[in-house]
């Protein structure tokens, strides 16, 4: 009866961490969709909204974390590392926001475009772990 109930805990502790995976996979769309028109010219308004989708996104994947804490601690043998957030300092919106250009605007695209295929990935770890 214990196995079970541990099992159930990890298997919640586990849709949590899921649920909070799709809201970064969300926000990374976003900023995604966003990137992609400030490669093809969107200006300012698009790198600042791109920006701001990033900011949403690192949220979301700190969230991921007191989630993640909890399901190792159901499957203490199972050792998960979260993707990194994307750089978002100052500097970095700096030099994509106020000085926007192809380079810059590319450079974060493929950020965008590698942190969600990490979180792909590691979203699939999780859904395996409770199958």
């Amino acid at each position: 009866m214990d196995r079970l109930k541990e099992l159930n805990e990890a298997k919640v502790a586990a849709a949590e961490v899921i649920a909070r995976i799709d809201n970064a996979i969300s926000s990374l769309g976003s900023a995604s969709s966003w990137g992609i028109l400030d490669i093809f010219g969107g200006g300012l308004i698009s790198s600042a909204i791109k920006r701001e989708k990033i900011s949403s996104a690192n949220d979301d994947i700190r969230e991921i974390t007191s989630s993640l804490k909890a399901l190792n601690k159901e499957l203490e043998d199972v050792n998960m590392h979260l993707p990194e957030e994307i750089s978002n300092s100052v500097s970095d919106e700096v030099f994509d926001i106020w000085f926007d250009n192809i380079f810059t605007d590319i450079r974060v695209q493929g950020e965008i475009t590698d942190s969600l295929n990490n979180l792909r990935d590691f979203r699939k770890s999780v859904v395996e772990i409770i199958n």
